[in-house]
C-alpha cells in the first residue's frame, strides 16, 4: 500500500470538500471519524454555482482505525472537538506528523501545540463555500481562496511544502507567512454574521435587511477593529463592516455553520470565535459590551 499523503480529522462539509479534491488530485486520502464500525465512506459532491452546475459525484474513502503514525492531518473537526478529537488519536502523532488546522474560529491549535509541542503545526483559512445537504451528501457552493501558513517561523517551510504539493488541487492555495492577520479578518467577519444569524434564525443576506441587525454589526464590527489593531500592530486594511456586508451578501442564501448547529441542537463554535475575541479584549483591557452581550446571548439559547 501506498503511503497515506493526508488523514482528515472530522469529515463534514469542509473536511469532505477538502478530501474529496485532494483524492482527485491523486493524493492517497483516509478518513478519521468517531464512527468505530466504519471502513469506508461514499461521500456525494454536488457542484452548485460553478463547474458542472448541478452535476453529482460520488467517490468512496477508506475510513482509517488502525494505529500506524500519521504523516499529514488535516484538522477540520469543529473548534469546540478538537481536544477530544486529537486525544483519540495522541498515540497516532509524532514528531514527524505535520498538522494543518482548517476551522472556523481562533485558538483550537492550542490543543495540538500543548499535546504535540515537537510535532509541526500549522495553519489554514478558506473562503471555498460548502454546506452539507444530507449526511455524506456535499455541495460544493462557491469557489474562494485557501492560505496556508505558521505562527512559529520554524514550521513556515512546512506550511510552504503544503502550498507547493497542493497546487495541483482545484484549491491553488496560496502562502501567507503573516496568517494571523489573515485568521483574525475570518475572525471578524465570523463575530459580525454568525451569532447574529442564530439571534435572528436568519440566513446570511437577510441580516441586511433587518435595521437592528445592522446597528449590532456596525458596533461589532468597530470593537473588533479596535482589538484587531491592538493584536496586530496596524488597523484593519479596509473597514470591517463593509467587508462583513459584503461576505453576508455574496452568501446571502447561505446559513452559517453556527445557524446549522444551532437548528440541529448541536453545540456552536461561538466560544471560539465571539468567545476567543471577548477573551482577548480582557487580556488587553479592552471593552467589548456588544460582544460579550452577544456571547451571552447566545450562550442562554445554546445551552
Amino acid at each position: 500500500m501506498p503511503p497515506i499523503d493526508w488523514h482528515v480529522l472530522g469529515p463534514g462539509a469542509i473536511g469532505s470538500l477538502f478530501a474529496w479534491y485532494l483524492a482527485d488530485a491523486g493524493l492517497q486520502v483516509r478518513l478519521l471519524t468517531r464512527h468505530a464500525g466504519e471502513s469506508a465512506r461514499l461521500i456525494t459532491l454536488e457542484h452548485q454555482g460553478h463547474l458542472d452546475k448541478g452535476h453529482h459525484d460520488t467517490r468512496a474513502f477508506h475510513v482509517d482505525h488502525h494505529d500506524t503514525p500519521i504523516q499529514r492531518l488535516l484538522v477540520t473537526v469543529k473548534a469546540h472537538q478538537t481536544e477530544t478529537a486529537l486525544h483519540a488519536i495522541a498515540h497516532r502523532i509524532t514528531a514527524d506528523t505535520l498538522i494543518l488546522f482548517l476551522q472556523n474560529g481562533m485558538g483550537a491549535w492550542q490543543v495540538a501545540e500543548r499535546l504535540f509541542p515537537d510535532s509541526p503545526c500549522i495553519l489554514g483559512t478558506t473562503t471555498e463555500g460548502a454546506w452539507r445537504a444530507a449526511d455524506h451528501h456535499i455541495v460544493h457552493a462557491g469557489r474562494g481562496e485557501t492560505w496556508i501558513g505558521s505562527l512559529q517561523s520554524r514550521w513556515q517551510p512546512q506550511a510552504v511544502s503544503v502550498v507547493r504539493q497542493w497546487q495541483h488541487t482545484l484549491f491553488h492555495p496560496h502562502h501567507d507567512d503573516n496568517i494571523l492577520a489573515r485568521l483574525w479578518r475570518k475572525l471578524a467577519i465570523n463575530c459580525a454574521i454568525n451569532p447574529l444569524t442564530v439571534l435572528y434564525d436568519c440566513r446570511n443576506g437577510e441580516l441586511l435587511d433587518k435595521p437592528t441587525a445592522l446597528v449590532q454589526m456596525k458596533a461589532i464590527c468597530a470593537e473588533v477593529e479596535e482589538v484587531m489593531a491592538a493584536v496586530l500592530g496596524v488597523p484593519a486594511s479596509m473597514p470591517l463592516l463593509e467587508l462583513a456586508c459584503d461576505v453576508a451578501r455574496k452568501t446571502g442564501a447561505n446559513q452559517s455553520s453556527m445557524l446549522q448547529d444551532y437548528r440541529r441542537g448541536q453545540p456552536t463554535e461561538i466560544d471560539f470565535i465571539t468567545g476567543y475575541l471577548v477573551q482577548e479584549a480582557r487580556r488587553l483591557g479592552l471593552d467589548v459590551p456588544e460582544n460579550a452581550a452577544v456571547l451571552s446571548a447566545v450562550r442562554q439559547m445554546t445551552q
